[in-house]
């Protein structure tokens, strides 16, 4: 299986037939519960609309709660938002901007409240791409590599571009398998469904990160941004425009400097675009953040941002072991393949 980069051959859903999906299936919302539906002004209205009918049409209580854009992804919400956050049973974030590295976020998730604290903004996402695929399936291998992910000492990721990254994962729990589903109080994830991802250990990180294509904030790129990473950070960030504008911010926010993820995409279905809430879950690429690691995501390092930059035919190794090659599955990582998977097919 190779890297999603081009969705051409996917079906086309209706806005409604993925809201009833995520409602329904996903997030498993039950009569009277509180469901918080978190957008910005840049939120396509047919997103909170088709999610608020569902609701009612599954007797649930929805709100939605509006407001204009944050700066940055991983910048907290407004106190409003954050209150409801909190005071839901189910959240599903819909923003311009993520606030699943916030302490909106991790607030509501000790509270008790479950969800998806990102997820596209833009209807064309819904109706196409990363967000039509079966993530029941998905969560099978997520959480198969998630096991395996356990089991190791050192991350490498090697690509063509001229990333070579080396860290320290020891003891870290792997995040977003729950690929989006969650039905339990406290679980939270982001969509679209499709990654396995953790903080490596503050001070560990070695090496070069070359991001490609498109990053958190700074869209899509105008050419690679190589970032130098000694003992945990970045030191140095090179390349065109977009490199500029991106020291700008690390320059600006306290431990933006900080390697905060890396995350391993396995959604088949997902396009590789200018949006990286849907580029970073393409099978066959692995994401590298920078800044907030916290937040009950699992890492030490709290900040006001987290960017994720994509890395392309990306090798992985797990202590020296190649788990893939080059977006390609390694034959003996095949195990952690599901042995099958059902299709959930539009509704008539």
């Amino acid at each position: 299986m190779t890297s999603g980069t081009a969705a051409t051959t996917s079906p086309t859903f209706a806005v409604a037939d993925i809201a009833e999906r995520v409602a329904r299936d996903y997030l498993g919302l039950r009569p009277g519960e509180r469901f918080a539906i978190i957008i910005d002004d840049r939120t396509d209205p047919e997103i909170p609309r088709e999610l608020a009918r569902v609701a009612l049409a599954l007797d649930a209580d929805p709100v939605v709660v509006s407001f204009a854009p944050r700066a940055r992804s991983g910048a907290e919400p407004p106190a409003s938002a954050a209150a409801a956050m909190a005071a839901a049973d189910v959240v599903l974030c819909a923003a311009s901007t993520s606030f699943y590295h916030t302490a909106a976020k991790a607030a509501a998730q000790r509270a008790g409240a479950r969800g998806d604290f990102n997820a596209p903004y833009r209807a064309d996402a819904w109706r196409l791409g990363a967000m039509t695929a079966d993530f029941l399936a998905i969560r099978e291998r997520a959480e198969r590599l998630a096991a395996l992910w356990r089991l190791a000492r050192e991350v490498r990721i090697t690509s063509p571009a001229g990333t070579d990254l080396r860290a320290t994962v020891t003891g870290r729990e792997p995040m977003a398998w729950l690929t989006g589903i969650c039905r339990n109080p406290g679980e939270v994830s982001a969509l679209p469904g499709g990654e396995v991802s953790l903080p490596p250990l503050e001070g560990t990180s070695e090496g070069v990160v070359v991001w490609e294509r498109v990053a958190s904030d700074l869209g899509a790129l105008d050419g690679p941004v190589t970032i130098t990473v000694r003992a945990g950070r970045a030191t140095e960030i090179r390349g065109g425009a977009s490199a500029a504008r991106l020291r700008v911010i690390v320059a600006s926010v306290t431990d933006a400097d900080n390697i905060g993820e890396i995350g391993i995409g396995l959604n088949p279905a997902a396009r590789i675009g200018d949006e990286i809430t849907e580029a970073k879950k393409a099978f066959g690429t692995v994401h590298v953040a920078l800044g907030d690691s916290a937040n009950e995501y699992g890492g030490l390092v709290e900040c006001d941002v987290h960017l994720d930059g994509l890395v392309m035919a990306p090798t992985i190794e797990f202590d020296g072991i190649a788990v893939v090659v080059a977006a390609k599955l390694a034959p003996r990582s095949t195990k952690w393949l599901p042995s099958g998977s059902v299709r959930i097919e539009p509704r008539a």
